[in-house]
């Protein structure tokens, strides 16, 4: 698999190292990293590449899937801290649906099952609940959108920012 970095050096994709390769020996990228394995006695495939002249302009925009939100929470209850397997937990609304909250990434968070019986459809003052931390809006993750588990160590640089 190779990273793909747009022009500003942001992380865009992640692709077949083949395609990496087809980019780079093109033109229409520039290689960064190697991966050690040689396909030939010539060339080495593409571990990150960036394109020349590829900016995105338009932020990436996660949905708040019950996925995304227990990734984001971390698989642990907003309010008592416990952490769970993904079957055990639960989504709540932190302003109840019966209240008009939305489904959104502000109003979603992750919770046990006990704590989520015991706010109800209350607030999380009327249930004297406390959020651990506030819910928010996370950035785009290349790796979480394609489904990397086991990132190269010569990835971390460019996803760390």
């Amino acid at each position: 698999m190779t990273l793909t970095l747009d022009a500003a050096w942001q992380p865009i994709s992640i692709i077949p190292a083949h395609k990496g390769f087809s980019m780079v020996y093109s033109g229409r990228a520039q290689a960064v990293e190697n991966y050690s394995a040689k396909p030939c006695a010539l060339f080495y495939y593409p571990s990150v590449i960036v394109c020349s002249k590829y900016i995105r302009r338009n932020p990436i925009i996660l949905s708040p899937t019950r996925a995304n939100i227990y990734w984001r929470d971390e698989l642990t209850c907003q309010y008592c801290g416990k952490k769970d397997f993904y079957r055990k937990m639960t989504l709540d609304h932190v302003i109840p649906k019966s209240r008009g909250g939305p489904k959104s990434w502000l109003n979603l968070v992750t919770c046990c099952m006990p704590c989520n019986q015991r706010k109800g459809d209350k607030t999380p003052s009327e249930a004297c609940m406390e959020l651990l931390k506030k819910p928010m809006v996370p950035s785009f993750d290349v790796t979480r959108a394609f489904k990397i588990k086991n990132i190269p160590d010569n990835w971390k640089k460019f996803l760390e920012r």
